[in-house]
């Protein structure tokens, strides 16, 4: 993860930030973003979180969020 006291980290999360601001830019709607966030988590590398970030994204995101040894879900 990027560390803001990582002074080398900053550029990549004013870049981070830049692109999160052109998507909300497109007036996305919730369920694109959710759509987002997916398309995304296919594209990291560690497979490892790409499947919990998915698993995650699966279940009904009106349920109540709770907590399952410190994993969100839903």
């Amino acid at each position: 993860m990027l560390d803001p006291n990582n002074p080398s980290d900053i550029i990549s999360i004013e870049k981070s930030r830049n692109i999160v601001k052109e998507i909300l830019d497109f007036g996305t709607t919730e369920n694109e973003k959710i759509k987002i966030i997916e398309l995304l988590a296919f594209e990291l590398e560690n497979t490892e979180i790409m499947k919990q970030i998915v698993n995650i994204l699966k279940f009904d995101i009106n349920k109540d969020a709770i907590t399952d040894n410190n994993k969100l879900v839903f």
